[in-house]
């Protein structure tokens, strides 16, 4: 059996952490060639486009709304 790799289990995670949340701030592109032409899922991240393997955590924020 194939491992998979911690850049590709964070893809996976964000995957789920989508489908069980709501959030403006994080969504899925899709896949698209990065810089250096290589195919990676990319995720907006409130104003940015980040490819997967740059996302080296995921953390769940409370925030308050007055």
């Amino acid at each position: 059996m194939e491992k998979i790799s911690t850049k590709d289990l964070m893809h996976h995670r964000l995957q789920a952490w989508l489908r069980e949340h709501t959030c403006e701030d994080i969504a899925y592109i899709g896949i698209k060639k990065d810089h250096t032409g290589e195919e990676k899922h990319f995720y907006k991240i409130g104003e940015h486009e980040v490819p997967h393997d740059a996302i080296e955590s995921l953390e769940m924020e409370e925030v308050e709304e007055e």
